[in-house]
């Protein structure tokens, strides 16, 4: 019973493989547009994922970021001061009024030529493009860091203000400032996503859909005679069920080594050494989440075959 189980399963695999083989243009189409459907869903999945972990760690972070405007000798008290020399007693007159606010435990200053100097170390693989980029056109970078037990809101919001009304500050950059944002884009990331995701399974499902349709329209001749001669619905139908399983979980893995390589590429440059100056930290997809778009994958291909089948069976 169990052999004759495995034969029919054999049977049904090798049938599976022949209508793959006898439209191989029509298969490679599909699997590419699937393929392209799969990445994109996965590349959400990754977007939403990463934008959410760094939702988490806003409760722990305790940096703030400040850039400082570039400056120019244009009157007469900066006349007295070469470029250099002045940025740094900007510098050093900002970190001192800083180093007064209640909860600073240490602030660390960036020059153009250290903030270069950081990109070149943090970023090897781009050093020749970088090295084409004078240090002058890099920020001016203040950071600063708190005592974890002054991390809240409604400190941050005001130590924000206060800095936001010294001169010489041109912008000011701390996690709790984007929460409000960033909420809102998860929002609307969750949306769009879902919209993005429903579109691309029905048109995973069409796919599918149409390449089993196209073998039962090509083939209707050989199914009416193997109807004839006896042939069970569930034996016609099972090696179709099995081509598109196969064809949704070749493009899923397709789009995964894909998806895998771009990430690969972006760790190789290492501009994920880059987004940790700012408390950015890039995952992967956990195994789980790479799951649920396999699941979908799979449930496209199954859907494709049953619409385009029950007219014929």
């Amino acid at each position: 019973m169990i052999s004759q189980k495995i034969n029919y399963l054999n049977n049904y695999f090798k049938i599976a493989f022949l209508n793959i083989k006898s439209n191989i243009a029509g298969n490679i189409f599909a699997l590419s547009i699937m393929s392209f459907s799969f990445f994109i869903m996965l590349f959400f999945m990754l977007s939403y994922i990463n934008i959410y972990n760094y939702m988490l760690s806003f409760e722990k972070n305790n940096t703030m970021i400040i850039f400082l405007k570039n400056t120019n000798n244009k009157n007469s008290e900066e006349a007295h001061f070469n470029k250099v020399r002045f940025n740094r007693i900007i510098a050093s007159n900002i970190i001192n009024k800083i180093k007064k606010f209640k909860g600073v435990k240490k602030v660390k200053y960036y020059s153009n030529k250290l903030s270069y100097k950081f990109m070149i170390k943090h970023t090897p693989k781009i050093k020749s493009i970088l090295a084409k980029i004078k240090p002058a056109y890099f920020p001016k970078i203040i950071k600063i860091y708190f005592n974890s037990n002054y991390i809240s809101k409604i400190y941050l919001s005001n130590i924000y203000l206060r800095l936001k009304s010294m001169r010489h500050i041109k912008f000011v950059y701390y996690s709790k400032l984007m929460e409000d944002r960033i909420n809102q884009f998860i929002f609307f990331t969750k949306i769009i996503g879902f919209i993005v995701l429903m579109f691309l399974f029905i048109s995973s499902v069409f796919v599918s859909y149409s390449a089993i349709k196209l073998i039962i329209l090509r083939k209707q001749n050989d199914i009416e005679i193997l109807k004839l001669i006896g042939a069970t619905n569930n034996y016609i139908k099972i090696p179709m069920y099995i081509e598109s399983g196969i064809g949704s979980v070749f493009a899923f893995i397709l789009s995964l080594i894909l998806l895998f390589a771009i990430f690969n590429i972006f760790i190789y440059y290492r501009f994920n050494n880059f987004l940790a100056f700012f408390k950015i930290n890039i995952i992967f997809l956990s195994s789980f989440d790479v799951f649920i778009i396999f699941f979908v994958a799979l449930l496209s291909g199954i859907l494709g075959t049953y619409f385009s089948s029950r007219k014929f069976f």
